[in-house]
């Protein structure tokens, strides 16, 4: 038999064994819905297979929407990563669901339906394997907001899992391989000896102290992800405006003046130094001169080697792509900025480095609203008001979201923020912990005993006590007992691995 015979036949062998295996319940369904009766819900596996085995993202979202649309029925698609998740909030104070409630009080004679596809850690290349299957369900309108992750997530330039080369083609073939059966064997084969070699011992948990390349504004591994979004992105456009649907992009925004740089190029002083950016930023703050502040923030940002925020050039790249025919724009990084102080975004509307507050996920939500509103007759829409729209603390109540949930999601954002991947901390980290310790502390006693008690249960006083501790402030320890111990509870530091 021939080479040629001989590899015709073992690549038909290969064949056969994968379509055998396509028909078994072998492993979790790679769909990005999941048909349960006469609806479907988003598959909670969808995106097992973009990571290692031990760091698995799985859909939290249990969205449902209907198998036979309805004509009275308004259906939005939203894409992208854990900002549509609301985190480090709960899940109900997202965006997407802000929007679902606004739209319904806006057109209360239609159907709304906002299917909310996030998953965490997912970037563009992940949104690209998606979006066939999304367009199918006769969307009436994709809403992507994502890029934050370009570096970090699968197959960045900085991801912290397996990578898998550099050119997109190959990527977009690895994805196509990560369907199958027989890939999926292997990689739990390889996982499992893994497992029996290192015996117990488990993985580092998930998070960003994962990412540890560096990588800089301008090189060439920026460059070249730089490239990879705007033609992850035209590509989305390319298969939604094929069945006639507008996509509508957002551009990204990010904490500026509350986030200090995790990494900084060359030495301090140097004006690509992120951190001698920042700390210009904040001189420049002090004297007034807010615009100069905004900009240097800004070149912070940009130049952080830790690439956990968008930088720039993704935001010049999302306007560039909503220009094309069939998508537009929804400028949330503008809006974020008209409702800051001087344009200076921060704590009071992102919760640490890129996650908006509950707060800025309404701004977020109303932005996009506006948006829609303005171009409800492209979209089928008619008769819309703004002014049926209810107020912030409304569509809290309405969402199921009060200061019980605020103070439980302040301690795991203290834990959050706490082990950020700092060489070494800044003051303004320090600052932003004892302000949230302060917080917490005004907060809790407006709880009532029941709340306090299950508050103490999950051991939140003690992780306070352990946070305090560590920061060495004698006023907010004093602060501490005189809020607890009149409610019965005499906190003692723990370990502060845990809220």
């Amino acid at each position: 038999m021939s080479r040629v015979a001989a590899a015709a036949l073992g690549l038909l062998l290969l064949v056969l064994v994968e379509g055998i295996l396509q028909l078994l319940p072998i492993g979790p369904a790679d769909e990005l819905f999941i048909a349960e009766g006469q609806t479907y819900r988003l598959n909670p596996h969808a995106a097992r297979r973009f990571f290692p085995h031990q760091y698995a993202r799985l859909a939290p979202g249990q969205d449902r929407f209907a198998r036979d649309k309805t004509d009275d029925t308004f259906r939005v698609f939203a894409l992208g990563a854990s900002t549509l998740l609301g985190f480090p909030n709960p899940a109900q104070t997202s965006f997407p669901n802000f929007l679902q409630a606004m739209l319904q009080d806006a057109y209360p004679d239609r159907r709304i339906e906002i299917v909310n596809c996030g998953v965490t850690a997912i970037n563009s290349f992940v949104l690209l394997d998606f979006i066939e299957e999304v367009v199918v369900h006769r969307p009436d309108l994709v809403l992507v907001y994502a890029g934050h992750n370009e570096f970090i997530g699968p197959y960045g330039a900085a991801t912290p899992f397996v990578q898998v080369g550099t050119s997109r083609s190959f990527i977009r073939l690895q994805m196509l391989l990560q369907r199958s059966r027989i890939y999926y064997l292997l990689g739990e084969a390889l996982y499992r000896v893994g497992r029996w070699f290192k015996g117990d011992a488990d993985a580092p948990s998930f998070g960003v102290h994962l990412v540890q390349r560096e990588i800089y504004l301008g090189d060439a591994a920026h460059r070249r992800t730089e490239v990879h979004y705007r033609e992850n992105l035209l590509q989305i456009l390319d298969a939604v405006r094929a069945r006639g649907v507008p996509l509508a992009l957002c551009t990204l925004v990010s904490n500026l003046e509350g986030f200090y740089p995790l990494r900084s190029q060359n030495s301090a002083g140097d004006p690509r130094h992120a951190a001698t950016q920042f700390e210009r930023g904040l001189r420049l703050r002090e004297v007034g001169d807010v615009s100069g502040a905004q900009a240097a923030f800004a070149q912070a940002r940009d130049l952080d080697a830790i690439h956990l925020r968008a930088c720039t050039p993704f935001n010049d790249i999302v306007r560039e792509v909503a220009a094309a025919p069939g998508a537009w724009l929804i400028d949330v990084e503008a809006a974020f900025a008209a409702a800051a102080p001087g344009g200076l975004v921060g704590d009071e509307w992102i919760s640490e480095y890129l996650h908006p507050t509950v707060r800025g996920h309404h701004l977020l939500a109303r932005t996009a609203f506006a948006e829609i509103l303005q171009r409800e007759r492209e979209l089928g829409l008619v008769g819309g008001s703004g002014a049926r729209l209810r107020s912030y603390a409304a569509y809290c109540r309405l969402l199921g979201y009060g200061l019980r949930d605020e103070v439980l999601a302040r301690n795991d954002l203290i834990l959050l923020l706490r082990n950020m991947p700092y060489q070494q901390r800044p003051l303004t980290l320090l600052h932003r912990l004892a302000h949230l310790i302060d917080a917490q502390l005004r907060a809790l006693p407006q709880l009532s005993y029941a709340q306090i008690a299950d508050f103490a249960r999950r051991g939140g006083f003690a992780f306070l006590a352990s946070i305090i501790a560590e920061l060495d402030d004698p006023a907010l320890a004093r602060a501490l007992e005189e809020v607890a111990a009149p409610l019965g509870f005499m906190p003692q530091p723990t370990s502060s691995s845990s809220p």
